[in-house]
């Protein structure tokens, strides 16, 4: 667990006289008195966690006093009295991290699971597979909260997810301590799956807990996803990483200047279904369609991130400039809302476990594979649709995608963001047709798609996730406190007080996770580059208006 690794204690003697507390700096010759609190703080600040500081004192004194007490000493801390502010990188020791059987531990908030309807079945159960074969290299637990003997989340609601631990955290109704104080005492770093950020803000507010989030491609959430990766990229410290599940994501997000130091590719892996042959899968498509001519003509899939307006008229122009191909296209949303697509196009998303079963079967029907290279595909589908030996085409602005490197070629197309897509509809047909020719370059990319299984296991993606948290650990700890008050500075916020029917003016201190009063904020705000006389002089005129009114 990190100690305050932005400032050290320095050498110091503490002393009481006439009934008041004081204490030396012995390396500044100051003297500085000191209240209860503040005093009990010192004794540990040297040796424990805010954390734990707070944890021991509070039965003691208000939960407010300590953290003011920490706050007071950090500040005379960068006015150079009692804390010295270690500048630039923290010397550690890069595994004294490390649990005694070398496996990190993990903090999982369990909150995405209230997205499940929110997202495609497939992107739920990639994040089930990634838990349970994380479970093999990470020690996981997840937080469950009792007020009252009742519990917020129960236990067999991980049920499922393989071995992950519940500490369970017994709370009072007036506790003002988010998840997220907890999640700063004994864990290596901290993994969040949420594609939402309403509940995951405050864990970048840690210090030292290396922190990896999880951004899936869902088609359902495309129209947020740049919003979400950005303010991601701003919470972002040096150890934490944003992983993505596809290199056009990457590259994407560095048009918009995000470079790519904190930002890792890490491909979901694949799920692959056994193996039943060509023939017998197009025959199978078929019979279940009620499309003969899905097992007579070559059938071409698409695995669709379009918005819905566009990947309709893509589909229908694609479908008309070539009526002797079938098209299986995989779309969650036209699925359900394309009611009438030509003779030669099937649609189809796997919703539940069963239309999920059988999908397997309908991409070994597959002769080639095309998808956009943009956010909201499916990377995994596309690999699984290509793992039986099926080239692809890239619909994309960039080249041909590493993923499938050796097995496929592009359709260079414009797209600038959103639905603003366009694909040269003569090139895509005249491509399409040329590679269900045999050849020996299809030959080839055959030989390259049937490696994708072995190359895209979850074991891999499990192992990835957790070489992000120990390069975390790695990178040198900055000191962020800069950066935190630039990006998330103190939110002023009106708060509403079930118990009294309330609402008052508050201000919420996002480094310490807690809420105070505004005027506060308000002065410690304006003291930063005023004057105290200056001060008061603003808070008088703000009276004197509020009286007039």
């Amino acid at each position: 667990m990190t100690l305050h690794a932005h400032y050290r204690l320095n050498r110091h003697r503490k002393f009481e006289q006439e009934g008041r507390k004081y204490v030396a700096d012995l390396e500044t010759n100051d003297i500085v008195q000191l209240n209860d609190v503040e005093w009990e703080i010192l004794s540990r600040y040297g040796t424990q966690t805010q954390y734990q500081i707070v944890e021991a004192l509070k039965q003691e004194y208000k939960v407010e006093s300590i953290f003011d007490g920490i706050e007071r000493l950090e500040r005379l801390g960068q006015k150079g009295s009692l804390l010295s502010a270690i500048d630039g990188a923290a010397k550690r020791d890069t595994d004294s991290w490390k649990q005694k059987d070398g496996k990190p531990k993990l903090l999982v908030p369990f909150h995405f699971t209230n997205e499940k309807t929110s997202l495609d079945h497939t992107t739920n159960l990639n994040r089930y597979q990634l838990l349970t074969h994380l479970t093999q290299f990470a020690d996981l637990e997840t937080l469950t909260f009792s007020k009252a003997g009742e519990e917020d989340s129960k236990p067999q609601d991980f049920q499922g997810y393989g071995n992950i631990r519940i500490r369970d955290i017994e709370t009072e109704k007036s506790s003002a301590f988010t998840p997220s104080w907890y999640a700063m005492n004994g864990y290596d770093g901290i993994l969040l799956l949420s594609q939402f950020l309403t509940d995951d803000l405050l864990y970048y507010q840690l210090p030292g807990v290396p922190i990896v989030h999880c951004i899936e491609d869902v088609q359902k959430l495309q129209g947020s996803t740049l919003e979400t990766l950005l303010n991601i990229y701003a919470l972002q410290n040096a150890n934490d990483t944003l992983i993505v599940r596809s290199s056009w994501v990457k590259d994407w997000l560095t048009e918009y200047g995000v470079p790519g130091e904190g930002v890792s590719v890490i491909p979901n892996g694949i799920n692959v279904g056994e193996p039943i042959g060509k023939p017998l899968a197009k025959q199978y498509t078929a019979t279940l369609f009620e499309k003969p001519m899905f097992s007579q003509q070559p059938v071409v899939g698409l695995i669709s991130g379009f918005e819905p307006n566009f990947g309709a008229e893509l589909v229908s122009a694609f479908a008309h400039a070539n009526p002797h191909l079938a098209i299986f296209v995989y779309d969650s949303f036209l699925a359900e809302y394309y009611k009438n697509p030509p003779d030669n196009v099937v649609i189809f998303s796997a919703n539940d476990e069963e239309t999920r079963s059988v999908l397997p079967i309908f991409f070994q029907a597959l002769d080639l594979v095309c998808f956009p290279a943009i956010p909201g595909t499916p990377l995994s589908l596309v690999l699984e649709a290509m793992a039986d030996g099926t080239p692809c085409v890239a619909l994309t602005k960039y080249g041909l995608p590493p993923e499938v490197e050796g097995a496929g070629t592009v359709v260079k197309s414009e797209w600038r963001g959103g639905g603003n897509f366009r694909v040269p509809m003569p090139e895509l047909s005249n491509v399409v047709n040329q590679w269900l020719k045999p050849s020996h370059t299809r030959a080839e990319c055959e030989t390259a798609a049937k490696r994708l299984a072995q190359k895209f296991t979850w074991e891999k993606v499990a192992q990835e996730t957790v070489r992000s948290i120990e390069e975390g650990h790695r990178k040198p700890s900055v000191n962020v406190s800069n950066r935190q008050r630039t990006l998330l500075p103190s939110v002023f916020c009106r708060r509403y007080n079930p118990g009294t029917g309330d609402t008052t003016s508050n201000v919420y201190r996002i480094g310490t996770n807690r809420y105070d009063c505004l005027e506060t904020a308000l002065v410690e705000m304006l003291a930063e580059h005023h004057t105290p006389t200056e001060v008061k002089t603003v808070f008088k005129h703000f009276r004197r208006e509020t009286s007039a009114s």
